[in-house]
């Protein structure tokens, strides 16, 4: 698919308004939320596909997913080195400091602004980068894993919302 650079600074902007949208439904999620509902399960097992997800793991996973994929594209666009693609937090995805919802929220606000930097330093061409895996028979798309971690986000925050109403039909009864 050949793009010209007015066709793709609108699909740059159809990808920030729709993180804008899903940041906004993230943020909706957690105003207000207690912290003890993002540690809560409403079951731990399910005979299909295993454990249940809190709504602060879910969230955590989604936000650091969104900038794992997002470094990857980087890697293919060829701005970050393989050696530097991780989530927005590493190993801390899933740290005790996401179980406050006012520090899980300022992380949805600061990755949310990561994204933007992202989409805003793109230029003419980046989407349709590829780069080879340093080590393994694979190769990346910046296009692609934009893709996915639109997708990714848009998941796990739906995961999350149905937790959040069942968190709401538990602390009523």
């Amino acid at each position: 698919m050949s793009t010209t650079p007015s066709t793709m600074s609108r699909e740059i902007a159809d990808y920030k308004a729709l993180f804008a949208e899903r940041f906004a439904e993230v943020e909706e999620l957690l105003t207000d939320l207690p912290a003890e509902a993002l540690l809560w399960k409403p079951f731990d097992q399910s005979p299909w596909k295993g454990p249940c997800g809190s709504i602060g793991w879910l969230t955590a996973h989604a936000v650091s997913s969104t900038v794992y994929l997002l470094r990857r594209a980087e890697y293919a666009v060829g701005r970050r080195e393989w050696a530097d693609v991780d989530g927005d937090e590493g190993r801390d995805e899933f740290g005790p400091a996401n179980h406050d919802p006012a520090y899980l929220l300022a992380r949805v606000q600061r990755v949310h602004a990561y994204v933007n930097d992202f989409l805003d330093a793109l230029q003419p061409g980046d989407l349709d980068a590829m780069r080879a895996h340093p080590a393994r028979p694979r190769e990346f798309s910046a296009r692609r894993d934009l893709i996915h971690a639109l997708d990714h986000l848009a998941q796990h925050l739906g995961h999350a919302q149905l937790t959040r109403q069942l968190w709401a039909l538990h602390s009523a009864g």
